[in-house]
């Protein structure tokens, strides 16, 4: 039965995923000529602001949120109780995004220029709050909830093709691509209140925010760090290069973090089951993750090596030879599903059921620290191809430092000795 739920919550989580960014890309060649390679620079600088400010709202409830509704799912009222927790400070952290926001339109000419842009994007934000994806996952009940995502995905991208008609539609291409999160937790509303029977709804009392808040600010760290270097560097970026560079790393980075995240739906199906086999004996989390490294490995290095080879034929076939750079930003970004498939085993799969989120934290934070020290000279000096080649080589540090870190204690799962494991 656990098996059959995994692979049905994957399967679940697969299609919103393919939703998610399947439409987009369908849509994307299309915004690329109605709207002009400078304004799809200026659409993807506003949706980068606004995932920070989602990385924000998230505070690593995405994991440890969806971990304490897995251990505690036969308590209904232990579940109301985390739900209530989790969403007053989600919305209080959307809340703080907006006056940020409006403090940086004050304080600098660039935001002001596009607050309009930002304003557009922040229902991205209000979205994500209002769809709690970590409860329905540490439930396990994600086929109804993921049929709601996937409609509120095909309306947006229906009305995306219906409203914007040429560059000065910039605003309605902002909002829409942003507001799939909004719709989608709006029809989500119900679903919640269901999953939510049994419980009662209650203000939640200061010692169960700062129970979510510690539990959550390991993960919430590892987040933002890993974000630094992902989400956040389109973000750096766009404060240095021009409107014309960032659509075409834009464009590249799309089409390689589609790809990449087909893993994403396995790794959240599996993570509730791995955190569970982590309440018993190491051995079984190492044995499970052995296998996982093993398959998903060889998969994600035939997949590597598929978009490498057809990087230049897909970017002139799918955008025209006007965006032809952006082929060998494809071509460097090909190897990060590799590395980011064994990342997120050692990581996410590993450390944090093993209760290693100090060490994780601190792999990701130092992670961090080397993307300063190596993004912003690279794009200084190669722009967006020195973008590329630096976000390849962080994510090897990070993964290396992963596998470094769980070797020392005996916990990497190629290697380890049964008779030896310990945690401290």
């Amino acid at each position: 039965m656990s098996k059959r739920t995994i692979i049905q919550n994957a399967f679940s989580l697969g299609v919103v995923q393919l939703v998610n960014l399947g439409l987009p890309l369908i849509s994307l060649p299309y915004l690329a000529t109605v709207l002009g390679v400078e304004q799809i620079g200026r659409v993807a600088f506003a949706l980068s602001v606004e995932k920070i400010l989602v990385i924000l709202t998230d505070y690593g409830f995405n994991l440890s949120a969806t971990k304490a509704i897995s251990v505690n799912r036969n308590n209904p009222q232990k579940v109301a109780e985390i739900w209530c927790t989790v969403t007053l400070i989600r919305a209080l952290l959307a809340l703080a995004g907006i006056t940020c926001l409006g403090f940086s339109a004050l304080a600098f000419e660039r935001a002001r220029s596009e607050i309009g842009l930002f304003t557009a994007a922040y229902a991205m934000v209000i979205g994500n709050v209002l769809f709690p994806q970590w409860l329905f996952q540490g439930l396990e009940k994600l086929k109804a909830i993921s049929l709601v995502q996937v409609a509120a995905r095909i309306i947006v991208f229906a009305a995306l093709f219906a409203l914007v008609k040429n560059s000065n539609d910039i605003y309605w291409a902002t909002f829409l691509q942003a507001s799939g999160f909004l719709l989608g937790g709006i029809l989500a509303i119900p679903h919640t209140y269901t999953a939510l029977k049994g419980g009662q709804i209650l203000w939640p009392s200061r010692s169960a925010i700062n129970t979510q808040l510690k539990e959550g600010w390991n993960v919430f760290l590892s987040s933002a760090a890993i974000n630094i270097y992902t989400t956040c560097n389109a973000f750096f970026l766009g404060m240095i290069a021009t409107p014309a560079t960032i659509g075409q790393y834009h464009v590249a980075e799309k089409l390689i973090r589609a790809v990449q995240s087909l893993y994403g739906p396995i790794s959240n199906a599996i993570y509730p089951h791995v955190s569970r086999l982590a309440t018993g004996e190491p051995i079984t989390v190492l044995l499970f993750n052995r296998k996982l490294i093993i398959i998903m490995g060889g998969i994600a290095s035939t997949i590597s090596l598929a978009v490498y080879v057809t990087a230049p034929y897909a970017i002139n076939m799918i955008f025209g030879s006007s965006y032809s750079p952006a082929s060998e930003i494809l071509q460097i970004f090909a190897w990060l599903p590799l590395i980011i498939v064994i990342s997120n085993i050692l990581g996410i799969q590993t450390m944090l059921p093993l209760g290693m989120e100090t060490a994780f934290s601190r792999v990701l934070l130092c992670a961090a620290m080397f993307n300063f020290l190596v993004f912003i000279p690279s794009v200084y000096l190669f722009e967006a191809v020195g973008a590329a080649w630096a976000n390849v080589a962080i994510e090897i540090f990070a993964t290396l430092m992963m596998l470094a870190v769980l070797q020392s204690k005996n916990l990497n799962p190629l290697k380890f000795d049964r008779h030896k494991i310990e945690i401290k």
